[in-house]
């Protein structure tokens, strides 16, 4: 069984796959491109106590490439249902420490839904760590990523001895 289908940058990011100049263009027209928004804009639907917390979020998955336009409902329901996910888990908790256990379930049961919505939510916006995971990013980008100050002790000091042994010879 064939496996999920990769952009084309990754597929070449990856050199398992050598591709003609007319497949790639071809691969590419039949991708779908949606740019990244200059900022993320809340819905109009969505309360405005969630507005600060819609800019933050979005802004930083939008910095990750991982948020546009069409994303914007999926954000707001992940924030209107922890919302409510934190409401009823206030509710269940104060029907419990009453004994009553009748009203308890029934707000456990409401928790329960509107954790599986969050859930949902967070996982299609890349907001839960197992979601991020998934992601497949080309080693190409990452190394493209990378500035002259990030490498790590260990490179630096083999390049101090590779300039070192260059010098005395």
């Amino acid at each position: 069984m064939a496996g999920k289908r990769q952009p084309t940058d990754i597929v070449k990011a990856n050199g398992r796959k050598h591709l003609s100049q007319a497949e790639e263009d071809a691969r590419r027209d039949r991708e779908v491109h949606v740019p990244s928004p200059e900022q993320a804009v809340p819905p109009r639907w969505l309360g405005k106590k969630f507005h600060k917390e819609f800019r933050e979020i979005g802004e930083i998955l939008r910095t990750a490439g991982l948020y546009t336009e069409l994303d914007r409902d999926v954000l707001g329901q992940f924030l209107v249902a922890r919302e409510r996910w934190v409401r009823a888990d206030k509710l269940a908790s104060a029907a419990i420490r009453k004994k009553d256990e009748k009203l308890a379930r029934e707000w456990t049961g409401v928790q329960g839904s509107y954790f599986k919505q969050c859930r949902q939510c967070a996982e299609a916006m890349g907001l839960s760590i197992t979601s991020r995971c998934r992601l497949v990013v080309p080693e190409v980008m990452v190394n493209a990523a990378r500035t002259e100050g990030d490498e790590d002790e260990f490179t630096q000091l083999l390049k101090k001895r590779q300039e070192a042994a260059l010098a005395g010879a």
